[in-house]
């Protein structure tokens, strides 16, 4: 359960689903919160244009629609697949056996499909990449401190803002289900300055 922060924006990531055309322009959402609004981009760079951009309020819902969405498109371009596997992003209870993609596979036909779906994978908020967000390493610090003050023993992992692990030893004391609010809330929180 290591790098959750990694895991969690990778599942805001696949937001657009294979089965549904991409827009001429990703939308675009304002998030109104106590430290301001925050907008993400209007236009996608070179390269990334017709690719769904997240927004920091995107939905579980959504998140499922766009893993599920991608899951469908590499395996219909032939992506090595695994059955039954847990997936905490999937369906709104989270934990859901689904089909899902073996990640870790590089044969000729996997890497053919993940170019194949590269255009449905969706752009991460801007607010969540340091490219994008002169401010990211202190929205980072900023959303570490909101995960321990808000109950989750974690720790970042080096180099700082790449990532986050669960202290070794410690016992957690939130639910999982609370655990993801958290992460969520902070994540809003700090980020959307």
């Amino acid at each position: 359960m290591t790098k959750r922060i990694l895991l969690a924006v990778a599942a805001a990531a696949l937001l657009g689903a294979c089965s549904s055309p991409p827009s001429a322009e990703p939308p675009v959402a304002s998030l109104s919160t106590a430290k301001g609004t925050a907008t993400s981009a209007t236009t996608a760079p070179a390269g990334d244009a017709g690719r769904p951009q997240l927004r920091l309020d995107s939905s579980d819902e959504e998140v499922n629609l766009a893993w599920q969405g991608y899951y469908l498109c590499l395996e219909a371009h032939g992506h090595k697949m695994l059955d039954g596997r847990t997936d905490e992003h999937a369906g709104p209870a989270g934990n859901t056996k689904v089909t899902s993609p073996d990640m870790e596979d590089d044969s000729p036909q996997s890497v053919r499909a993940r170019k194949e779906c590269a255009n449905k994978l969706p752009l991460q908020p801007p607010e969540l990449e340091p490219e994008t967000n002169p401010h990211y390493l202190d929205d980072y610090h900023e959303y570490m401190t909101c995960l321990t003050d808000g109950g989750l023993k974690v720790h970042p992992i080096e180099p700082f803002g790449t990532g986050w692990t669960y202290d070794d030893g410690v016992t957690q004391t939130l639910p999982e289900d609370q655990q993801r609010k958290l992460e969520h809330d902070c994540q809003v929180e700090a980020f959307s300055a």
